[in-house]
């Protein structure tokens, strides 16, 4: 099953590719005050046992890289919406 999601691009820019057995995201917030919606994210998957489920990189100009398993890809959608950084998730 697929997922389309979308986001307003007037606050985010959001990229997905695969890397390897894994799948990056680079997220780019065009609005400094959502910086604590993602801190949520990353504070969410940090509060679970397994280290391994999303890689968090911070880059300048509040850019974003998150290297996500493939098994926690769904939670990582599900989470970006719960903070509202996504406006619809649906499975195809």
């Amino acid at each position: 099953m697929r997922v389309e999601y979308k986001y307003d691009e007037k606050l985010l820019e959001l990229k997905e590719t695969a890397n390897g057995d894994d799948i990056e995201f680079s997220i780019i917030l065009l609005d400094s005050e959502l910086k604590k919606r993602l801190t949520k994210v990353r504070a969410f998957f940090e509060e679970n046992k397994t280290l391994t489920d999303i890689l968090y990189y911070i880059h300048p100009n509040n850019r974003y890289q998150v290297i996500v398993r493939k098994d926690f890809y769904n939670e990582f959608l599900i989470q970006l919406f719960r903070q509202q950084l996504l406006l619809e998730i649906k499975w195809v």
